[in-house]
């Protein structure tokens, strides 16, 4: 075993420990044990998604050598935040409030969870793969910061749904621009 596949071992743990976290939620939907939300399914959709797309482009570190302490500490902060995220998605008792509901009154926590994962998304990026500082990854980014901050501080489900919307295109873009290739 190479440094890198154990280091990747870890990283998937805990991706799969914020997969489970979402899977469990739906599983209880499922079994009628939690009444769904519409804008709930949009962001478990996209933490889903980034937390597989992160694992996907933990693969662009197969080729490295070595590893410093806070570098590990950076490959596995995202996966962290996306866990965090996925379980303030779903309660873990029922109080008989739609999802929907739950999110809003949970929509503090896990906005600042998702700007943290932006933030350490972009850190990542410029002190694992010596990305540039400035550069359109880093703008689009900021953009995501800003709106992961302006949904804290808003309950209009609009907003919400144009913003999680929009989110969920940026990232599906991201997965067609940079991550059909391995």
């Amino acid at each position: 075993m190479d440094v890198f596949e154990f280091i990747l071992v870890l990283v998937t743990v805990i991706v799969s420990l914020g997969i489970a976290e979402l899977l469990g939620g739906i599983v209880r939907v499922l079994r009628h044990e939690l009444k769904p939300g519409h804008l709930h399914w949009l962001w478990v959709l996209s933490i889903f998604n980034m937390q597989i797309q992160w694992l996907w482009s933990c693969w662009n570190f197969r080729d490295r050598d070595s590893w410093l302490y806070p570098e590990f500490m950076l490959l596995i902060a995202p996966p962290i935040l996306l866990f965090m995220s996925a379980a303030v998605l779903f309660p873990k008792t029922s109080d008989g409030d739609d999802l929907d509901t739950h999110f809003f009154r949970r929509r503090r926590p896990f906005f600042l969870l998702a700007t943290a994962t932006v933030v350490s998304f972009g850190l990542s990026h410029r002190f694992l793969e010596g990305g540039d500082l400035v550069s359109a990854t880093n703008a689009l980014r900021l953009v995501l910061c800003f709106m992961c901050v302006g949904l804290i501080f808003t309950a209009h489900r609009g907003i919400h749904w144009a913003l999680g919307l929009a989110l969920l295109a940026i990232q599906f873009w991201w997965v067609y621009e940079y991550s059909f290739a391995i």
